[in-house]
């Protein structure tokens, strides 16, 4: 599974022992932070599971049209910043 992990930006999960536990799958880790969902949308094309760390990435339907393959979205925070409805 290709996975995006957005707005790591102390770059710290990867030294975590759990994140071993994802080493079957791709995994690209973003260290800065993007708003524009044009960017966005190019950065995370082929992405099937998003991970949101931060609630500051706003995930609205425009942008989760430009997401064909993506699968699944795992959020840590409870900030409505995912168009839950789209």
């Amino acid at each position: 599974m290709k996975v995006s992990i957005l707005d790591d930006y102390f770059d710290r999960l990867r030294t975590l022992p759990c994140f071993t536990r994802l080493a079957r799958h791709e995994v690209r880790i973003w260290n800065d932070h993007l708003e524009d969902d044009d960017a966005l949308g190019e950065r995370l094309a082929d992405t099937e599971a998003l991970v949101l760390i931060r609630d500051r990435t706003k995930i609205p339907a425009s942008l989760l049209e430009r997401l064909p393959r993506l699968e699944l979205i795992s959020q840590r925070s409870v900030f409505p910043h995912i168009d839950v409805g789209a």
